[in-house]
């Protein structure tokens, strides 16, 4: 698996590749969390739908392999959510890619500035971010479960 063959666009919230992703991301982030309680969701909620939103998806040779949600927190901002690679695809630089296909899809909603944050569990997570260039920034939700949260510049 390469990542440089990692095609990522912007497609429908209700696209049937886009629902599964979500929904294996919700699975997997409700057994990493225990006993924190994750609600299992089957679609994308109305803030990414509306203007400034998107919901990303990358294929690898055709194949959904990860899926992200940009939705408007205000003036030239938009905040990262439900950021997820297959678990049968990573280990091959497909997250780095998916990360920066959307950050292009950021940067053509007029986004300049990317916020996001993360649980404790999902340290390859906060990895990525901080390899990427993702600066630690103080709380600005208020996510039971996270514990860091970042930005990046556009």
């Amino acid at each position: 698996m390469e990542r440089s063959s990692l095609e990522v666009a912007r497609v429908d919230p209700d696209a049937p590749d886009a629902s599964r992703l979500l929904e294996a991301y919700f699975l997997e982030l409700r057994d990493r969390l225990a006993p924190a309680q994750v609600d299992v969701l089957s679609r994308w909620p109305e803030d990414f739908r509306g203007p400034g939103g998107a919901v990303v998806v990358g294929r690898l040779e055709g194949v959904p392999v990860g899926c992200a949600g940009l939705r408007p927190l205000g003036p030239e901002v938009l905040e990262l959510k439900h950021f997820f690679v297959a678990r049968e695809a990573r280990g091959h630089g497909l997250g780095r890619a998916l990360l920066a296909g959307v950050e292009e899809v950021a940067r053509s909603l007029g986004a300049r500035r990317i916020v996001l944050d993360t649980a404790a569990p999902l340290l390859e997570a906060a990895a990525l971010y901080r390899s990427a260039g993702y600066q630690d920034v103080p709380r600005f939700n208020d996510n039971p479960v996270a514990v860091a949260w970042f930005q990046r510049l556009l």
